[in-house]
């Protein structure tokens, strides 16, 4: 090989490693700008309201947090379960996730992330790429689905015991009401957040024995989730909501009753009407404990957060009760135990737990234990590289076999019970993290279809 040959290879081997050292760099940078923006719009000029900041200084080292309630000695295999067995240690986790809070939670103020002087709470990466759903300004508020008038006012399901007076001309198409909602984890939480996604903002994957899976998972024990749900619907519409918060929001314009715009927004007002709560329990069939606490307008209390209630527990999804079995083997939940409420009722799927303005369909259990991500930058579609969480037929209304996969108990790091999605990366009930999975494949993927309303990077 002659020395004009062996310098040209030379060259051509500096730059290719020159374009290799230099290309990842520029990729990572621009991918973290994306992931840990604040929010997927700015205020307007000359705005003096609340601005969100995103809290993503997730811990390094993993952490011990506060758990009073593993000490609780409640019974997850009691097959008659009472609500006041329950109820204390449901109550140690409010008191936990209201320490430290405005117990009027003013706009001005919001959801406070600091809790005596240390980070409480943290957010989700990627979260405000989606410029129809994405983070908004004010109070980094994403937009979840819209719900009818009925459902507010006799829970859309249940006994409809509750019925309010309502107008006749609207009983054929109600109106709808947007649902505004922030997640945050705590520190134990947030540990495996930053894992999954570090400061590139690129989830950090590996496989393993044939599977993939996503640093940092499961969530340990002493891990709590938190999700504040906030409607346009106002106590003129709903009595219930008199005296709950009244929080800016940049939501979607409002076309008429029925519709809303997809992309343009406005200020408006939205009002807390729900709190999901859940955390982990080695106990639980699942690895989980959910609860869900609504506004009550009318109870006593003096302030906002004394008038929330909650609707009950769950910690499984209750695999022995219809539509997981026939209804001539159905028998009583006992995963999910309910409390005596005085508002409508909103439960889910055959009376497991499910809150005010979530899906009637299904329950808290079942629709997360679907958070399951596509190999990234593989897109994540429902039902065929990843599960269906909502849509498919007869759910909940019949005995099936996606009904019976769909209501099964099952625990990290098993992969989803009707193994059609092995290859999928378990999340760990974390749906707020496969949103952070879907947003970033759509980042990434030249193939992904072209969103409904321009991503954040594309304005």
């Amino acid at each position: 090989m002659n020395s004009k040959r062996i310098l040209y290879i030379l060259v051509l081997l500096c730059l290719v490693s020159c374009v290799f050292q230099e290309t990842p760099e520029a990729d990572e940078s621009e991918t973290a700008v994306a992931a840990f923006r604040d929010s997927v719009d700015a205020p307007p000029a000359g705005w003096n309201g609340p601005v969100f900041e995103l809290s993503h200084d997730y811990p390094q080292e993993k952490p011990d947090c506060e758990a009073p309630w593993l000490n609780r000695n409640v019974d997850f295999q009691d097959p008659n379960p009472k609500w006041e067995d329950w109820a204390p240690y449901v109550q140690d986790i409010i008191e936990y996730i209201l320490e430290g809070q405005d117990p009027n939670l003013p706009d001005e103020t919001g959801w406070l992330n600091s809790v005596n002087g240390e980070t409480r709470w943290y957010h989700v990466p990627w979260m405000a790429y989606d410029g129809e759903r994405g983070r908004e300004f004010a109070h980094g508020l994403t937009n979840e689905l819209s719900t009818a008038l009925p459902a507010f006012r006799d829970g859309g399901r249940g006994s409809g015991k509750h019925i309010f007076e309502a107008d006749l001309e609207t009983q054929d198409n109600p109106p709808l009401y947007e649902t505004w909602s922030v997640g945050m984890y705590n520190p134990c939480g947030a540990w495996s957040l930053g894992q999954a996604f570090p400061a590139s903002g690129m989830p950090d994957t590996y496989a393993e024995n044939g599977r993939n899976f996503a640093r940092g998972m499961p969530f340990q024990e002493g891990t709590v989730v938190i999700k504040l749900l906030n409607t346009t619907a106002d106590e003129t519409a709903v009595p219930y909501l008199k005296g709950s918060t009244n929080w800016q929001t940049n939501g979607h314009i409002q076309l008429s009753a029925t519709e809303y715009d997809k992309c343009e927004r406005e200020l408006r007002s939205v009002h807390l009407v729900q709190v999901d709560i859940a955390v982990v329990d080695s106990r639980s069939p699942t690895r989980w404990v959910y609860s869900t606490l609504a506004y009550d307008g009318n109870l006593p209390g003096e302030n906002v957060l004394d008038r929330l209630t909650p609707l009950g527990v769950q910690f499984g999804n209750d695999r022995g009760t219809f539509p997981a079995v026939p209804e001539s083997d159905s028998q009583p939940l006992h995963e999910t135990v309910l409390a005596p409420i005085d508002i409508p009722e909103h439960y889910g799927c055959q009376n497991r737990l499910a809150g005010v303005v979530d899906q009637p369909n299904s329950s808290c259990v079942s629709c997360h234990m679907g958070a399951f991500a596509a190999v990234p930058p593989e897109l994540n579609k429902q039902g065929e590289n990843v599960p269906a969480i909502f849509n498919f037929d007869g759910i909940c209304t019949e005995y099936n076999e996606a009904n019976a996969d769909y209501f099964m108990d099952y625990q990290y790091p098993d992969s989803y019970p009707s193994g059609d999605f092995d290859e999928a990366i378990p999340l760990d009930s974390s749906l707020q993290l496969a949103v952070a999975f879907t947003q970033y494949a759509n980042f990434v993927n030249p193939d992904a279809p072209a969103p409904a309303c321009p991503n954040a990077d594309s304005e």
